[in-house]
Formats: C-alpha cells, sequence, structure tokens
C-alpha cells in the first residue's frame, strides 16, 4: 500500500486549531502526508486533484463554525467531481450528530476520538482506492452507504492521551496549542458535550507533560523572551481527581510544582483551563501562588439555584458566591461564565443573574453566552428561551460598561431565535 500519491488537507482556522497538533502529530508518526491550508479550499484541492494526487480532506466541527462548515461542503460538492477525493469531518458537532454532518454533504464523519481512528481511516481508503463505502466494519466512523442508508459504526475504545503527542514538530507546519491536561469529565452538566463524547476523565501523566514542556521550551526559547504553557481542561483542579468534587491537592502541588520547577510561565485556571467554583478553598487557592495569572476563571452558569439543579451542575449559587468572596480576598480577579436562554428559564431567573453579576461590583468580569443546543447532550433537542427586551438591553448596558464580554450575539444570532 503506497502512500505516495496520497494528499491530507487540514483546514486550519482560529475556532478550531487545538485539535490540528494531535491529528497532526499523529499522521506524522505514521508518515501520512498532509498539509494545512488556509483560505481558498477548492483552488486548493483541484491544484492538487490536478498533480495527480488522491486528496483527503479535513475539517472540524463545532457549534459556531457550523455555518462556514456547510458553506465548504457546498462548495466542494458543486466543484469536486473526482473519484480521488473523499472529505471527512470530525469534532463536537459530527460526534453528537454524524447524520446531520453528512447530510450537509461530507463523506465521511469520524465519530469520537480521531488520533487513532483518522490515520487508520486513511490507510483503509488508500487501500479500497478511497472507496469507503463498504467500510461497516471499521470503528468510529459515519457514512451513507449505496442504499443512502447512514450507517455508524461501533465505537471506538478510548485512547491513553499518554501514548499521543498533543503537538506537532513538523517544520513545515508547528502547531503548539495548550496541553491537554484531562480528556472527559466526572460531571453530567445537560448543555455540555464534553462527558457525554468522552466519558470520564483520563489524565496525562505528570511525566508526559514534563516531556511537553521540555519540547515547548526548546521550540520557543528561540523565538521568544518567555515560554508560556498552558492547559486544556473541562476543570483544571480536577487534575486526578479520586472522587468526584474532591480536588487531588497533592497530585495538583505535584504538578504545578513540576511544571514550574522549568524556566516557563505558567497559566493554571485560566482559558481553556477553568475551574469549577467548588473546587476552590484555601488549600487550592494556595496553587496559584506560582502561577503567572492574577485572574481565575470559573464556570458558575447561572444566578438561580433552579436552573442550577436543572442544569445538573453540582453546585449551587452559594459556591459560587463562597469562590467570588475567597478570590477577591486573595486578590485574584474572577472571570466567570454564565449562560442565558436555558430550558424552562424564566425571567425571574434572568433578573437572578443579573442580580448576582451586580453583585462583583467591579471585582469580576462575565463571560456570557446564550444557551445553544448540543448534539449528544440531554439537552440537544430544546430550544432556547427568548429575551425580553428588558433583558437584552441590561446585556448592552452591562457590556458597555465592560463587566459582560463575549460572543453573545453570534450566538444568540446562530440559533435563529425571536426576542420577546
Amino acid at each position: 500500500m503506497s502512500l505516495e500519491n496520497l494528499r491530507v488537507l487540514l483546514y486550519w482556522d482560529k475556532n478550531t486549531w487545538y485539535s490540528l497538533g494531535a491529528l497532526a502529530a499523529s499522521l506524522g508518526q505514521h508518515n501520512i502526508p498532509f498539509e494545512i491550508i488556509k483560505g481558498n479550499i477548492i483552488s486548493k484541492i483541484k491544484a492538487t486533484l490536478k498533480d495527480g494526487h488522491q486528496v483527503i480532506y479535513r475539517e472540524s466541527s463545532r457549534n459556531m463554525t457550523l455555518p462556514r462548515l456547510e458553506k465548504h461542503l457546498k462548495q466542494i460538492n458543486s466543484q469536486i467531481h473526482s473519484s480521488n477525493f473523499v472529505s471527512v469531518i470530525g469534532g463536537p458537532q459530527a460526534t453528537g450528530n454524524p447524520a446531520k454532518i453528512l447530510h450537509m454533504g461530507a463523506n465521511i464523519v469520524v465519530v469520537g476520538e480521531g488520533e487513532v481512528t483518522f490515520p487508520q481511516l486513511i490507510f483503509n481508503l488508500v487501500k479500497s482506492q478511497m472507496e469507503y463505502s463498504l467500510f461497516h466494519n471499521f470503528p468510529g466512523i459515519a457514512f451513507i452507504d449505496k442504499s443512502g442508508s447512514v450507517i455508524v459504526t461501533k465505537n471506538r475504545s478510548k485512547i491513553d492521551l499518554d501514548h499521543y503527542c498533543p503537538y506537532s514538530s513538523d517544520s513545515r507546519f508547528p502547531i503548539h496549542p495548550p496541553i491537554e491536561l484531562m480528556r472527559g469529565c466526572a460531571f453530567r452538566c445537560r448543555f455540555c458535550q464534553v462527558p457525554y463524547m468522552y466519558g470520564n476523565p483520563r489524565f496525562r501523566s505528570l511525566e508526559m507533560i514534563q516531556k511537553i514542556i521540555e519540547h515547548y521550551i526548546d521550540h520557543f526559547r528561540p523565538l521568544k523572551e518567555s515560554v508560556d504553557i498552558r492547559f486544556i481542561a473541562p476543570n483544571s483542579l480536577g487534575y486526578k481527581e479520586k472522587k468526584r468534587g474532591i480536588p487531588n491537592f497533592l497530585a495538583l502541588k505535584e504538578l504545578v510544582d513540576q511544571v514550574t520547577s522549568n524556566d516557563v510561565r505558567l497559566f493554571f485556571g485560566t482559558f481553556p483551563s477553568e475551574v469549577r467554583p467548588e473546587y476552590l478553598n484555601e488549600e487550592t487557592l494556595s496553587l496559584f501562588d506560582k502561577t503567572t495569572n492574577d485572574f481565575i476563571s470559573v464556570g458558575f452558569q447561572s444566578g438561580s439555584d433552579r436552573i442550577l439543579s436543572e442544569m445538573q451542575r453540582g453546585h449551587t449559587v452559594a459556591d459560587g458566591l463562597r469562590a467570588f468572596d475567597l478570590l477577591s480576598s486573595h486578590h485574584y480577579f474572577p472571570i466567570f461564565d454564565f449562560i442565558l436562554g436555558s430550558p424552562i428559564e424564566t425571567i425571574q431567573d434572568q433578573w437572578e443573574t443579573f442580580d448576582l453579576i451586580r453583585q462583583f461590583r467591579g471585582k469580576a468580569k462575565v463571560r456570557l453566552h446564550y444557551f445553544m443546543p448540543l448534539p449528544g447532550t440531554p439537552w440537544s433537542e430544546v430550544t432556547p428561551v427568548p429575551l425580553s427586551h428588558e433583558i437584552l438591553t441590561e446585556i448592552g448596558r452591562l457590556a458597555k460598561s465592560e463587566i459582560v464580554m463575549g460572543e453573545f450575539n453570534k450566538q444568540m444570532n446562530l440559533n435563529v431565535v425571536n426576542t420577546i
């Protein structure tokens, strides 16, 4: 089986590039030729096909990027007509609702983690001369077979993070995202895809984290004065927890001590590694003495205990306020995430959230989100609650005062809902 005539084109954009590091590393490990592309994908695909190559095009799918993905797939299917071309779409939306992405025009969807599935899929495509309609026994994908039926194959086993590199060291396409500290989550928030995609948390070992940091130092030291280390985690204070809700302080301290023993700046508990409010206490807060950041991102989500309960968040408003008081008293600046428009949310619930935000009195900022139903979650089929004119006015006032921030308007427009 020869890969000489194959080219894998990976689409890059600022919203989904974190995943490219791991995918590019996996392709490199298997000596699969790839390029990372931006801009006009059609001209690149056509030129690569004209050069006599088989082409596999890969793009990721997120809620916020679905309109762009749909546009790309329409362009591809209207302009690319070659038996040597296959489009493969991965990411959260593809995993949560593979049929939707297939009906948008994707040839194959990767369901779940791509580090193993994608390279093996490529080998199978090359071997079969790009004929995928009989891949019924290939795990971790979805496609439309010759009868027009959507086929979703069996799930693939979860990977061990230590066996897979999170960055690309390819000199043509170096990609060094924040280091994925853990994958999965022990909580089951009804709006979040993480636990339903990845299950319970798996952790990258301290030994492997150290090896990755050493590579980042080698890569960035000639380019920058300081090397910044950031993590990806749904709850960074949940690293190596043995019981849900109880931080493993010794493991966390070992992590922070190990990272800061290197000549780096550590950003911990900041995007994209926020913390849960009930995990913050005097002991865990002491970990931040060695970090560079003086702000900490916290998932608060609602000022209504009723809505927090419906979300299955596993914490209360009082937990969030305790976190606020603790952070403020230790001179840390909280950035709280809140969601408006959740199912069954009332105007009273929304005003309770705003009453809470006002209590921060300039000692915190709020990243405000509009509820977006995500596929594969318990709330995938629900409709966001419309917002009144008064609520929208209040959001505008708080945004103008620089108290709230985020992509609230874009999220609301993507949901195509009417205000009342």
